[in-house]
């Protein structure tokens, strides 16, 4: 946890002259640490570098090692799976006693980590024991090239295989954990020889990859009466489960209401605009959802009608892995929600988001683009529901690719990084606003700073993990960045503007939950500044905020585009002083800018990072890639076609461990501090009642979330206060 702070903080109009010296001082040297760099997104304003104090702490290295260690575990066992069948048992006993090593350093480390206490210097020797085991693991491949060299006829891609792994492990022995961040399987696990160990031939080989790490939440649900009759790791096929997806799935951003007009919400699709891409009919409207009473304009009119439209990728380019083609579009689904589903529909009686049509590219084509539909109603020879199985895996294609980029990357991490560097450059550690956000910053520059260089670079995590190439990934960044406007992030508009608010749609977990978050943010983060900004009336507040210059100067920077670069913070009064072009005046709007970035650094981001494992680890459900362009009207599908677009087990088990990694490192809990509840974080005595509130209405959200889960599909974890950390810290 963070260091208790020892001084309290104050204004800088009400500290002394020494004092005030001494901030000015502090931020002079702050400003040669804080820097920002717009050369390597231009124009998307990233950290030069990682300041002394922003870099990941032992504790928190220690927790990355408890959830890499399954994945060591993880990899070795899929690798010697895919062996064992070729070559093991032509091995000499050198190859075995290797092996043998590599499980007993293994079995030391585990049995380390698995203790109760843990010391700093524990913590460090546990560290110190895993590059033995990643030095144990870099000498099994030198000692399966020299073994296989003399076993006849070993096949060229078991050969290629070692030479990966030497590749693979020796990155580990240098780098540690972080390269399993950069380095793909792709070598390890090569083809040739008419075998080919990386193509699935089943939906099952993708759950054999993940044997040895706890099953998915997708994998896990419970069967309800309603549901279809199907397995338990089948659900994920049915269509209830994809429209819940839209509202309580691993990306919630991209749904939005059709309306009549967008004179009320502006950012709602406008079903004139809608048929002009799809052109949907009442009748197929009627026909899917068994009502021959509605229509397409009574539906938009009574806010039942929705659609996801990812027209932000009609333009990108898909990219090659390993000589082979991966295929991104641009498609359009629409869903209508039905208030009260017939009981052997396969939809929860209560009310659910039924998906009624699909269409793969922005324009219409009754042949290369048709719309498909659940029942085939534009008979496009899919009897079968094949093409509607690959219609769906599309939809959640472009949901993923849009999580990984803009929802994830873009709107979290790199929204709240230039965020901390205007903090840091203009608020002096003394400021109460820097003493609040200082929890809500930890980790994130240096977390950030290693994706810089193993997500976002060719042949990095992106380019391994999603479908299209670099150069466009890096377009849907920038301009997913130039679109964005800060208060239209503020979560009691957002959902509004998109069309989706409790009134319009009576049923949207990611919504409920969130708000009731967002609620809590803003009730303590209004009595933290009422401590510091105070006045007997709204004049003498007003002046409290008018006087403190570093405020000022923190709002300057964050709008700047020479810094930060924040647009869209509509509160703010313009000056006409050319030095310091706009000023904060309202209290009410300061709390709103503080609780946004908080807001954003927690209970947003963990909306979206927590959910790669539960919800996107298994592939034929989500993929960041798909392997074949979309289907044609004309095209027959057999029942195991979808097969065909997923991508290689190489990339499968890479997008899995990846999002294992990443959804199970939680270094802390929103609203708590202090790692000691005897010794508070924050020096100030009159804050401690505070958080102690802000606590109590967590826990309250907590047990109401609780409530809400036991009526719903299936359980919606990723809003619950105790799984949501302070700050984008992995």
């Amino acid at each position: 946890m963070l260091q208790v702070n020892r001084t309290t903080p104050t204004l800088p109009q009400y500290d002394t002259a020494e004092n005030q010296k001494q901030r000015s001082f502090e931020l002079s040297l702050s400003k040669t640490e804080y820097n920002y760099m717009f050369s390597y997104l231009e124009p998307l304003p990233i950290s030069a570098s990682v300041p002394k104090g922003e870099g990941f702490s032992a504790e928190y290295e220690f927790m990355v090692l408890q959830t890499f260690m399954p994945l060591v575990n993880n990899f070795k066992h899929v690798v010697v799976s895919l062996l064992k069948q070729e070559i093991i048992d032509d091995l000499p006993t050198e190859v075995i006693a290797s092996i043998d090593e590599v499980e007993t350093a293994y079995a030391e480390i585990k049995q380390q980590i698995d203790g109760e206490h843990h010391s700093r210097l524990n913590m460090i020797k546990d560290i110190s024991e895993f590059y033995k085991l990643l030095q144990a693991l870099s000498r099994v491949p030198k000692e399966l090239e020299a073994a296989i060299r003399g076993i006849a006829q070993v096949p060229a891609d078991v050969l290629k295989l070692v030479s990966g792994l030497e590749v693979v492990f020796s990155d580990f022995e240098k780098q540690g954990a972080t390269a399993f961040l950069k380095s793909t399987l792709y070598e390890t696990l090569a083809t040739s020889g008419g075998r080919n160990y990386l193509t699935a031939k089943a939906d099952s080989n993708y759950q054999d990859i993940l044997s040895l790490l706890p099953t998915p939440q997708n994998l896990a649900i419970e069967a309800l009466t309603w549901m279809p009759k199907c397995a338990a790791t089948e659900h994920w096929q049915q269509d209830w489960y994809f429209g819940y997806m839209q509202i309580a799935g691993f990306n919630t951003t991209n749904l939005k209401g059709v309306q009549l007009s967008n004179s009320f919400a502006k950012n709602v699709i406008v079903l004139a605009d809608l048929l002009q891409k799809v052109p949907l009919t009442d009748a197929m409207l009627q026909s899917v959802i068994g009502d021959p009473e509605m229509s397409l304009s009574l539906a938009a009119d009574k806010g039942l009608l929705y659609a996801v439209d990812y027209e932000q990728f009609a333009d990108i380019e898909g990219s090659q892995l390993h000589e082979l083609e991966r295929y991104p579009a641009a498609p359009i689904a629409v869903f209508y929600w039905n208030n009260s589903p017939k009981p052997e529909s396969g939809y929860p009686s209560s009310g659910a988001m039924q998906p009624v049509a699909i269409q793969l590219a922005q324009q219409h084509d009754s042949e290369t683009a048709p719309i498909y539909t659940p029942n085939d109603y534009f008979a496009n020879g899919d009897g079968h529901r094949n093409k509607w199985t690959v219609a769906k895996s599309y939809i959640q294609n472009a949901c993923a690719i849009q999580h990984e980029v803009v929802a994830h990357l873009g709107a979290c991490h790199l929204t709240v990084e230039p965020m901390i560097l205007a903090a840091n450059r203009q608020l002096p550690a003394v400021h109460p606003i820097h003493v609040l956000l200082k929890p809500h910053f930890r980790f994130t520059i240096q977390i950030n700073d290693s994706a810089i260089h193993s997500l976002i670079v060719p042949g990095g995590v992106v380019a391994s993990v999603l479908s299209p190439d670099h150069q466009s990934v890096g377009k849907i960044l920038v301009d997913a960045h130039d679109k964005w406007r800060f208060d239209e992030q503020l979560p009691t508009k957002l959902f509004e503007q998109r069309g989706v608010s409790n009134i319009e749609l009576k049923d949207f977990p990611f919504r409920d939950d969130t708000l009731d978050n967002w609620q809590a943010i803003v009730g303590f983060v209004k009595t933290y500044l009422a401590l510091y900004y105070q006045g007997d009336n709204d004049e003498q507040r007003l002046q409290s905020l008018l006087q403190d210059t570093e405020l000022q100067g923190w709002i300057n920077e964050m709008v700047n585009p020479k810094y930060a670069g924040i647009k869209g913070m509509l509160g703010l009064v313009e000056t006409g002083d050319s030095a310091m072009p706009f000023r904060i005046e309202s209290f009410d709007y300061l709390v709103q800018v503080v609780s946004l970035i908080i807001y954003t650094a927690s209970a947003q981001h963990a909306s979206v990072n927590y959910a790669q494992y539960p919800l996107m680890s298994y592939i034929p459900s989500v993929s960041g890639t798909l392997y074949a362009k979309p289907p044609k009207a004309s095209d027959t599908l057999a029942a195991d076609s979808h097969l065909n677009w997923l991508p290689p087990l190489d990339v499968a088990l890479y997008q899995a461990s990846f999002g294992y990694l990443l959804s199970n490192v939680q270094f802390d809990k929103l609203g708590h501090y202090s790692a000691d509840p005897r010794q508070s974080y924050f020096a100030d005595p009159r804050v401690a009642p505070l958080v102690t509130a802000f606590q109590m209405e967590l826990n309250q959200v907590e047990m109401d979330i609780y409530q809400r889960n036991k009526t719903r599909p299936f359980p919606y974890l990723l809003q619950l206060p105790s799984m949501i950390p302070n700050s984008i810290s992995i």
